[in-house]
């Protein structure tokens, strides 16, 4: 995964480049209008298909880090120096795209005027009209192979659970009718305690450029403590977006689905497909808004674990310090006071953080047991359990 570095030393700040003549507000605006609107029709599309949507996961990823770069930009003075697209193209080529292109490759003119041989030279030729489309791929295979690590043993034990229990109660094993729920609560178990570092994990990956960071456990951790109420909302949001999606697919049970009052076969078909279609633009649209406030509560916290010294410096991910001090915004930590004040500020905030992780933990377990309910009345085979769009695979497609 690319990520966003200065250009020759960490505290060196090349000059940004000389400004191209602005165009009128209405044309910016225009401009980015349309780029948006043909982002969302393609990742809508792509969230149509299971093999598609790993680019999609990428593309969010690569979209993430730009969200966490441009939320340090904004409080820095480099905001009054020039546009954010500005700043990134004053980095080297790997700095991050505002608004990341799903096919083309990223600023076309500076990589072709790279030095290199005439090979490597056609190579990057060659590679223009679809080199973002294979970096999207491999940084939603990184990032998915890295979810399911910590979330796959879960959901192959709900799913082990779920066939055991109807097998069960088919062959009247009444001895082993215990044995499917205790299965499905450790499943359930699994994968909230996962979902604890889940997200705040996944901005850290995309923020860092490197699958590995996905498992930095301490540093996501004091993260997670820096902001437990944000957190909590998050769990909160990514709930309510999942019961509105799960409703979407159970509602094709109902006598009133167009598609099961359809003509045909042929036509009811055509009108799933559509629907399902709508319904992925959609989860696009959530996965914007919960991978946007994730960048949010990301980058804040951040700040706040480096200003209060629960971070150092030196555990700093380079790439996160490089930027940090590119923008002059590398938090001094500050003295940690003693006394009887201190001593009553650590036991109120432990105590209201023991309560933030108990609703966070309610949260998560409302967001599996809605998925059983939904199931008790539609089942769409075992890609519902092995897959949760809004934390996995990003694909919306229960086609019978």
């Amino acid at each position: 995964m690319s990520g966003f570095r200065v250009a020759d030393e960490v505290h060196t700040q090349p000059p940004l480049r000389r400004q191209q003549p602005r165009r009128s507000w209405t044309d910016g605006r225009l401009a980015a209008l349309l780029g948006w609107l043909w982002r969302l029709a393609i990742g809508g599309l792509f969230c149509f298909n299971y093999l598609a949507s790993v680019a999609v996961v990428g593309w969010l990823y690569r979209w993430m880090q730009a969200r966490v770069l441009y939320g340090w930009w904004k409080q820095s003075r480099f905001r009054d120096q020039g546009s954010f697209r500005e700043f990134c193209e004053s980095l080297i080529v790997a700095g991050p795209s505002p608004r990341p292109r799903w096919f083309w490759r990223e600023r076309i003119a500076a990589t072709l005027a790279q030095p290199g041989t005439p090979g490597r030279r056609l190579w990057r030729k060659l590679t223009i009209p679809w080199h973002s489309l294979w970096l999207n791929f491999k940084i939603g295979v990184q990032g998915l192979f890295c979810t399911y690590l910590a979330t796959g043993l879960g959901c192959l034990i709900m799913f082990m659970s779920w066939e055991f229990g109807w097998l069960n109660s088919f062959n009247k094993g009444y001895e082993q009718a215990f044995f499917g729920p205790l299965t499905g609560f450790l499943g359930i178990l699994l994968i909230i305690l996962a979902m604890f570092h889940v997200p705040m994990a996944q901005a850290h990956q995309a923020a860092t450029g490197e699958a590995r960071s996905f498992f930095h456990f301490r540093f996501i951790w004091a993260l997670v403590r820096a902001r437990p109420t944000a957190y909590f909302g998050l769990a909160v949001l990514t709930t309510v977006l999942s019961l509105i999606f799960e409703g979407l697919r159970v509602a094709v049970l109902g006598d009133d689905f167009p598609a099961n009052a359809a003509a045909s076969d042929e036509e009811g078909f055509l009108y799933l497909q559509q629907y399902f279609l709508g319904c992925s633009l959609g989860l696009f649209v959530a996965l914007l808004l919960l991978r946007g406030l994730t960048a949010r509560i990301y980058r804040n916290a951040v700040l706040t674990v480096l200003s209060d010294g629960a971070i150092g410096r030196e555990e700093l991910h380079p790439l996160l310090a490089a930027g940090l001090d590119r923008l002059e915004l590398m938090p001094v930590p500050r003295a940690t006071s003693v006394g009887l004040g201190q001593v009553v500020r650590v036991t109120t905030r432990w105590s209201y953080r023991r309560l933030a992780y108990t609703l966070i933990f309610l949260t998560w377990f409302a967001f599996l047991s809605r998925f059983y309910a939904g199931y008790f009345l539609v089942a769409s085979g075992p890609i519902g359990f092995l897959n949760h769009p809004l934390v996995q695979i990003p694909c919306f497609n229960y086609m019978p």
